[in-house]
């Protein structure tokens, strides 16, 4: 199937030139529509299809009996270590005898129009027998809750034990010890453009292509093969413009390998598109933890240790190819931060319950963490009667000692956390009158890191074995000297590619306009991991540098043929191809590409012809960005409306490739915090019925609560990535909600033990209530 290539091109899009997957339409392209189970755990006595199948224009209906001879159910694999313990869910592609949540699939019917076959959908008869949800995760946990997997003996699914050193534990002697709860809410990702995906299936070799807008291509490949239990070369997958992913296109939907079996039975074009309903109900939802944490310092308020004990609440079950271990394995990383704590008493577990299972989304694992040790931090700072800026200044990680081992066994690269903090401060003028209008003003700071780019230490460091780590690039110069870029990190609307494009065009000294680079097809290129964790620019851009460079060695042994010299002897620079005893005597760029195109038939040992290379890197750990927010609020006790009257971003994210696209990632990153914040939570009944599954119901941010934003900068080159470059795309969501939180308990006067999010009015209004009633808050 020909189609365009895709994009990354902001103006293109803007004008509606962008090429997404629901504008593929092949001839006699089928559709396809799951219905969904409407109660959140029940057994299934029967089901009737028979109506369904009659219904005019309806070509298949599929249910869970006939997949399961055929496919396996989604699972993902994970390594255990002495310090955690993983059980695995066995999710099928349609449930067959039992449903878990509301909205799991039940059947699916296949016919010539949407329409259609969504309504031969509602004509599907299935006789339910209702039982017992468990709707949260503290209810999971007590004795004699019901099992969401019987066979798994409890609902824990995943669960860590780590202590840095049992014999310096601090809390027994320190001066002061400060304690609080941080709750949270489950979120929808709620990218622009909702999932889905076009499955062709060609007669001729037996091959399923697969047009999705997914971040991770090649493992989206790997996860249809093993569940459709086919070799990885019948499944080929091609990226088309992506409209944001925020994480929740990392993951597998069955829906996918349920439209990639239709299109196979079938032996044509089968489509999904996902509306915004099925994406609030079913697609991966994100946070949902509760973390419980304490702080013990000395007398000055140096941070002598760290106690926390994580919860997660992850849905009925574990998604390809994470499992269930990200929030609770990220938050030990992000919990210190950019502080120098030496001891660390963590516990987490991901508990299963009778909801939509959870994934990543745009700072998976970060989300609750910095509010979960700035709340601490100030708390610190009040109790001993200090300055919390200085008590900031006195536990950040000291300029010198980078590269540093964190408490938790990890290490950061590079940084300047005090100078980052100066920046912030001289930007924010904190000091200034700020005029509330007569309501109530308080600040907030958020410190924090974002580890970026992780590489393959990382991910088997965690066991997730279906996460390779590392990425590829394909680079081709043709005989005219243009040149095309191919890297298996897509672009999701951020515009990597214009920093990829100025990266090649510099590393050949050409201009700009002649590099292509595009995303990936798996037929044609080497494995890689995709693009989450801001990885881009670190991961897939670091694959590109090493091809660049391979093939300017290439092509210097191309000149010294076409120059008659030694190969020792060429010189490259600024893109011409020179002989280094004799500068007079070079050639362009364009013209050793035509030579390297027809060369001689007698090319020396070990120089292939052509100019076709081929990269991967492999970050050694994690670049780690940094960034420190100040939001300045006036909030109204009598509404409990909040309004950011100013918020101050100082960033470091490495060498800065593109500014524009920093700052943008930046200006939606914090934006997406903000409706963590004060606006989102998905909530569901004591049933499991979802209770927020439109945009009135489940608030996003928009121009309205958009604040201005400054954004102020600091580069650290990181020393292990090519370029020096650290990820960006997840910080403003990050550090938001701690900053905007603090903010408001700061102008409410609260030293509140119990944070809950989001900060609604009502819920605002509740806790001045209890503030004034002298009751816990």
């Amino acid at each position: 199937m020909t189609t365009p290539e895709t994009i990354d091109d902001r103006r293109a899009l803007i004008l509606g030139r962008g090429y997404f997957f629901d504008d593929l339409d092949p001839p006699g392209c089928l559709h396809i529509h799951f219905l969904r189970s409407p109660f959140a755990r029940a057994r299934i006595a029967g089901i009737d299809c028979t109506a369904a199948g009659a219904m005019d224009g309806v070509v298949r209906v599929l249910t869970g009996a006939e997949l399961a001879e055929t496919t396996a159910p989604v699972a993902a694999r994970m390594d255990e270590a002495d310090w955690y313990r993983y059980r695995p869910t066995a999710w099928p592609l349609i449930a067959e005898t039992e449903v878990r949540f509301a909205g799991e699939i039940v059947a699916a019917v296949v016919a010539r129009d949407a329409y259609v076959a969504e309504d031969a959908a509602s004509l599907i008869d299935i006789e339910y027998e209702p039982g017992d949800p468990v709707a949260d995760a503290a209810s999971a946990l007590r004795d004699g809750a019901p099992l969401v997997h019987e066979a798994l003996g409890g609902n824990i699914l995943f669960e860590s034990r780590f202590v840095s050193d049992p014999e310096a534990d601090p809390f027994a002697t320190a001066a002061v010890v400060v304690s609080g709860r941080f709750r949270h809410p489950r979120v929808a990702p709620s990218p622009i453009e909702c999932c889905g995906c076009l499955a062709v299936h060609d007669r001729r070799d037996d091959v399923i292509e697969i047009r999705s807008p997914t971040q991770v291509p090649h493992i989206l490949r790997d996860g249809i093969a093993k569940f459709l239990r086919l070799p990885e070369s019948k499944i080929r997958v091609r990226t088309t413009d992506i409209g944001g992913g925020f994480g929740v296109k990392m993951l597998l939907y069955p829906e996918e390998a349920i439209t990639a079996f239709a299109a196979r039975s079938l032996g044509g074009a089968v489509k999904w598109t996902q509306d915004r309903l099925e994406h609030l109900e079913r697609g991966y939802h994100a946070r949902d933890a509760v973390i419980e944490a304490s702080l013990a310092a000395d007398e000055e308020g140096r941070i002598l240790g760290m106690k926390a004990e994580v919860r997660c609440d992850s849905g009925a079950y574990s998604p390809y190819p994470l499992g269930p271990s990200l929030e609770p394995h990220t938050a030990l990383v992000g919990l210190p931060g950019p502080y120098a704590i030496p001891f660390m008493d963590y516990t987490s577990r991901a508990v299963a319950t009778n909801k939509c299972p959870t994934g990543p989304y745009r700072g998976v694992g970060f989300g609750l963490c910095p509010l979960v040790t700035e709340s601490l931090v100030d708390a610190l700072a009040r109790k001993i009667g200090a300055d919390r800026v200085a008590v900031r200044r006195r536990n950040l990680v000291p300029t010198g000692a980078f590269p540093f081992k964190t408490v938790g066994g990890g290490v950061i690269d590079s940084g300047d956390y005090h100078g980052l903090l100066a920046k912030l401060l001289d930007a924010a003028r904190i000091d200034e009158e700020h005029d509330g209008g007569g309501r109530r003003v308080g600040i907030g700071v958020s410190c924090f890191i974002e580890p970026t780019g992780m590489g393959c230490t990382v991910f088997r460091g965690r066991g997730m074995t279906d996460v390779p780590g590392y990425d590829s690039a394909v680079l081709r110069v043709a005989r005219s000297g243009a040149v095309e870029a191919y890297v298996t990190t897509p672009s999701m609307g951020q515009q990597p590619f214009r920093a990829m494009r100025r990266i090649v065009a510099d590393g050949f000294g050409i201009d700009e306009a002649r590099v292509h680079v595009s995303c990936t097809d798996t037929e044609t290129m080497p494995h890689g991991s995709g693009a989450f964790a801001s990885r881009g620019l670190v991961s897939g851009g670091g694959a590109l540098q090493k091809a660049v460079r391979q093939a300017v060695d290439r092509m210097k042994r191309f000149a010294a043929l076409k120059l008659e010299v030694d190969p020792a002897d060429v010189v490259f620079a600024d893109g011409r191809f020179a002989d280094g005893h004799n500068s007079n005597r070079f050639a362009t760029f364009e013209e050793i590409a035509d030579f390297a195109h027809s060369p001689s038939p007698d090319l020396p040992e070990g120089l292939p012809h052509g100019l076709q290379v081929a990269a991967t890197f492999d970050t050694p750990g994690a670049a780690t960005s940094a960034a420190m927010h100040i939001a300045v609020v006036a909030v109204d006790t009598e509404t409990g409306e909040v309004e950011i009257l100013k918020y101050v971003v100082a960033e470091d994210c490495g060498r800065i490739a593109d500014l524009e696209v920093v700052e943008g990632q930046t200006w939606g990153g914090v934006m997406q915090g903000i409706g963590a914040a004060l606006l989102e939570e998905v909530r569901y009944d004591e049933a499991g019925q979802l209770q927020s599954a439109n945009f009135a119901d489940y608030m996003i941010p928009g121009a309205f609560e958009a604040p201005g934003i400054e954004i102020v900068h600091q580069e650290t080159p990181s020393p292990i990535t090519e370029g020096g470059y650290k990820g960006v795309g997840e910080s403003g969501t990050i550090g938001a909600p701690a900053a905007i939180a603090g903010a408001v308990l700061d102008a409410l006067g609260l030293e509140c033990d119990d944070v809950r999010l989001p900060l609604s009015p009502d819920r605002i209004r509740s806790l001045i209530a209890a503030s004034e009633a002298g009751s816990a808050v």
